[in-house]
């Protein structure tokens, strides 16, 4: 049996690799050997401004929301990594066990499968956790850019991990010029509609633009897994790509009667939501469809979230639901406490 590949941390200790996890287009990511809690991810070409972000990430790490409860919402690195001659090339990050991707929580069927006790409550609190770690974020200073389904974790109790933080944008201080290290990636099902089409590499992204795609992933979260520009066309012609649908403000649950597009059959309508996250939805949809800075920030999200909770009732059967509502949406009973 040959011996671990090994490599070593910026005092010289030698950390011994496991078999490979995770293959991705730069990097590749093993579990460090007697370390459990800790995972390596190691570039397959080790760019040096890699390293300077890297350094300055862990010297200032945001203040993780979840550190009470003993869990890390943000996969912040921990401790830089080099081969034998001291070359740079990776670090090491936080391992989360017993998580699933987000979109298997707000798929409807998936999450029936995997998490059969996931109710209403438990997306809110979902939702309002991932909007702690986004807000935790942006208060120091950072961005993700790339903030989608693939790269956001839940437990079964509802704890969230946001991953992949190699790849947010980050700002520093450099001989009294500030540089920054953009986000060089996007998914356009997340991207607001001023950068549809632009080529993120170079691209200086704002907080209002990880908060289009935070109200993405919680739109998704309390209204089945439906997205809140995918739809049924009704217009002339062939029906225009999310990207555009996205560009052009096409948001169905805002359209009139006659509008070319309206919810996918059977979705449920923004009257079964609490009022006030009604509210931001239009105030990111609509209204800040032209007017990025109209967005809702992501700290009034989690703080919606959190009282939307507050105001959930109970129906006999067990369902949870909004407060504001007369009778329960999934079985029509009345509300038997709140």
């Amino acid at each position: 049996m040959s011996a671990a590949r090994q490599v070593h941390g910026a005092g010289g200790q030698p950390h011994a690799l496991g078999p490979e996890l995770a293959r991705g287009g730069e990097a590749v990511v093993h579990p460090l050997l007697g370390r459990p809690g800790e995972l390596a991810k190691l570039y397959q070409v080790a760019r040096p401004e890699m390293r300077e972000k890297l350094e300055h990430m862990r010297a200032h790490p945001p203040d993780d929301p979840a550190r009470a409860h003993g869990h890390a919402s943000i996969a912040w690195p921990r401790e830089l990594l080099f081969d034998a001659r001291g070359a740079f090339v990776g670090y090491t990050m936080t391992r989360i066990v017993d998580a699933a991707p987000i979109l298997d929580v707000f798929n409807p069927r998936r999450r029936a499968q995997l998490l059969p006790g996931f109710d209403r409550r438990y997306l809110l609190r979902t939702a309002r956790n991932l909007a702690s770690a986004l807000s935790a974020l942006h208060e120091a200073g950072y961005v993700v850019g790339d903030l989608n389904e693939r790269n956001v974790l839940v437990t079964e109790r509802t704890l969230v991990t946001l991953i992949d933080t190699d790849s947010f944008q980050v700002q520093r201080q450099k001989d009294g010029q500030i540089v920054v290290y953009p986000c060089p990636v996007g998914r356009a099902e997340y991207t607001p509609p001023e950068l549809q089409g632009q080529t993120f590499r170079g691209l200086l992204r704002r907080p209002e633009h990880d908060g289009f795609g935070l109200a993405v992933l919680i739109f998704q979260l309390l209204m089945a897994g439906n997205h809140p520009f995918r739809g049924r066309w009704r217009g002339s012609g062939e029906p225009p790509s999310l990207e555009a649908k996205i560009a052009a403000g096409q948001f169905p649950w805002a359209a009139g009667p006659g509008a070319d597009l309206a919810p996918p059959p059977g979705a449920p309508g923004l009257d079964q939501l609490d009022p006030d996250l009604a509210e931001l939805f239009l105030a990111c949809f609509a209204d800040g469809h032209d007017r990025p800075a109209q967005r809702p920030s992501a700290e009034a999200w989690s703080e919606a979230l959190e009282q939307a909770e507050a105001r959930l009732a109970v129906c006999g059967q067990g369902h949870a639901f909004g407060g504001h509502l007369r009778r329960c949406p999934d079985c029509g009973g009345r509300a038997e406490r709140r």
